[in-house]
């Protein structure tokens, strides 16, 4: 009696024109350590709104700005555990995991930031089934801009750098990047970044032109140098058996507007930098350029020369990377 109803109710519901969700509605959190304002929150905000739209409600996505659901370390683990369903993180964070996202610490691997966003077809191709392997699924990867030095006292040579405290996060090869150049690297989490240049316990570190100035990094390194050495990558991924319950026109909706909202934040990153800078600038700040980065680079060789042979699949990721036009 129970089943012939439930039928009765489909077909009624099809003779009159009712869509009926073949899942009941859910809330996902995302986890981001960024500010509000931030291109990377500003494409996620626009990410969850096209999945709502393309899902007609059935999926929502609450943000979690600031690093408020955890350290991206922290938010990783509870994307793989389930207890939060999405994030857009830092791919050396996922190092632990998954080595081979190793490649994207390597210094001087993405030519130009064109380059940078060509490259994420291949990226996330060559990469789903590693981080599927290891609970998460892979929607894909956005420049979140590259890396320049923001410090005390100016650093424009690697002379600069040497013997002084850096910042680095927990990635080997970040620390085998700045031991190389002479700097003594102190792995600490992103949020413990102010303090520790306001105490003393570093004395520069490396993040992105608008995080200088959402974080007010300018106000304890006034020093900012235009270096690009490495891209940080932000991996957009959702929690795996969480995933497996959406479905198939479900996890299309998330995948095209995940895709869609990567583009976006490519312009809008590159627009906010320059009017971040400017804006340091008037509060205080100063800018470097590094005209001549071949003595970075000299120093920095070493660090491929010992880690590539370690990372798995570097031999063909790499050459894949490079290819990309």
């Amino acid at each position: 009696m129970k089943k012939a109803l439930l039928a009765g109710l489909a077909l009624a519901a099809i003779a009159l024109g009712i869509t009926v969700p073949a899942v009941a509605a859910t809330t996902a959190r995302l986890s981001l350590d960024v500010q509000e304002g931030n291109p990377k929150h500003i494409a996620a905000t626009r990410f969850a709104d096209a999945v709502s739209e393309a899902t007609k409600g059935a999926i929502k996505i609450r943000i979690f700005p600031n690093s408020l659901l955890g350290a991206e370390a922290e938010s990783a683990e509870g994307i793989r555990l389930g207890s939060i369903q999405m994030g857009i993180i830092t791919s050396s964070v996922f190092t632990t995991w998954i080595p081979q996202v190793q490649v994207l610490d390597l210094p001087f691997l993405f030519r130009d930031d064109q380059h940078a966003v060509a490259a994420n077809a291949v990226l996330t191709k060559a990469l789903a089934d590693s981080f599927r392997e290891k609970g998460f699924h892979l929607l894909g990867f956005s420049v979140n801009g590259a890396r320049q030095l923001m410090s005390k006292d100016p650093i424009v040579t690697p002379a600069d750098a040497a013997g002084k405290k850096m910042r680095v996060i927990q990635s080997p090869i970040h620390v085998a990047l700045w031991k190389a150049v002479g700097a003594n690297p102190v792995p600490i989490p992103a949020p413990e970044v102010y303090n520790g240049m306001q105490t003393g316990v570093v004395d520069f570190f490396d993040n992105t032109a608008t995080n200088y100035l959402t974080f007010r990094f300018y106000e304890v390194a006034p020093n900012y140098t235009k270096l690009s050495h490495i891209y940080a990558m932000g991996a957009w991924v959702v929690s795996e058996p969480w995933w497996q319950k959406l479905t198939a026109d479900q996890q299309a909706a998330i995948e095209k507007a995940a895709h869609d909202a990567q583009a976006d934040i490519v312009p809008l990153q590159a627009e906010q930098d320059e009017a971040a800078l400017a804006k340091t600038v008037a509060l205080g700040a100063t800018i470097h350029e590094v005209k001549d980065k071949a003595a970075w680079r000299e120093l920095m060789k070493p660090v491929w020369a010992e880690f590539t042979p370690t990372i798995p699949g570097a031999d063909t990721l790499i050459p894949a990377i490079e290819a990309v036009k």
